[in-house]
């Protein structure tokens, strides 16, 4: 166990995945991961736009620069001839 937190907190790191909302499948996100393991979420549009926080406070529910990573592939067709 690591000593730095306490039972409660290391036991509920290891048994929860992180809700990160919106963020999780927008064509902008850079997933980071620090040296300890941290995991943090780089929102890239605000790289050319300041309204956008670098490091927004998660789960992300609204975002109006929000952009699905499936967006750009194309449409299959699912009518019959």
């Amino acid at each position: 166990m690591n000593a730095r937190y306490s039972p409660n907190m290391d036991q509920k790191s290891r048994n929860d995945s992180v809700q990160v909302g919106l963020c999780e499948n927008c064509k902008f996100v850079r997933r980071m991961e620090s040296d300890r393991g941290s995991i943090f979420y780089m929102c890239q549009r605000s790289l050319t736009d300041a309204t956008f926080p670098k490091y927004p406070r998660l789960p992300v529910l609204l975002c109006r620069g929000y952009v699905p990573l499936d967006e750009d592939r194309p449409q299959e067709s699912t009518s019959e001839h």
